[in-house]
């Protein structure tokens, strides 16, 4: 969409932003239904996914971990949210003050479960098709590498072993 110069004003770029959003979101109408989540809970998980993983697939596989863990009632301990939390960019260390800090954001807090309150992000449509559609898996853990390469663990001992072999390697990033 393009706004000429003096149809610039905030409720014209809202509009937009919104029209787009409903018409991409049509086409998913009756996954979203079907998906015992609504338009508001789709969105949020599609911004974890979104800031999660770079490719289609890897973000398929995020969310049949976040959905393993919301079926198992587990915190989604996910780090992008701890960032978004702590107002940090991703770039930046995070303290273990702010990793433990309980709010509506930060699923890294242990006594938080199900979705943070709202999007972190705006996702793509790819990040959405992800969250009605997310990969069957037995997984419960993923990390990234410095080069965005997504690996996948079924227990906290396969995920250790892997953030070992990262550091080991020099591609950890946490």
């Amino acid at each position: 969409y393009i706004l000429e110069k003096d149809e610039v004003t905030l409720d014209n770029i809202l509009t937009k932003i919104l029209d787009n959003t409903d018409k991409k979101l049509s086409e998913l109408k009756s996954s979203i239904e079907n998906s015992g989540y609504n338009v508001h809970e789709i969105l949020t998980l599609a911004s974890l996914i979104e800031l999660e993983a770079v490719t289609d697939s890897d973000r398929a596989q995020v969310a049949g971990v976040f959905y393993n863990r919301l079926n198992n009632k587990w915190s989604l301990g996910s780090d992008v949210t701890t960032y978004y939390a702590a107002k940090k960019s991703m770039t930046e260390r995070l303290t273990k003050s702010e990793l433990n800090s309980c709010n509506g954001y930060n699923t890294r807090c242990t006594s938080m479960r199900g979705l943070p309150v709202g999007p972190i992000d705006n996702p793509s449509l790819s990040s959405i098709k992800a969250a009605v559609n997310p990969i069957d898996t037995d997984c419960y853990y993923f990390v990234a590498d410095s080069e965005k390469k997504v690996y996948f663990t079924k227990n906290a001992n396969e995920h250790a072993a892997i953030i070992a072999k990262l550091k080991k390697e020099g591609k950890w990033i946490g």
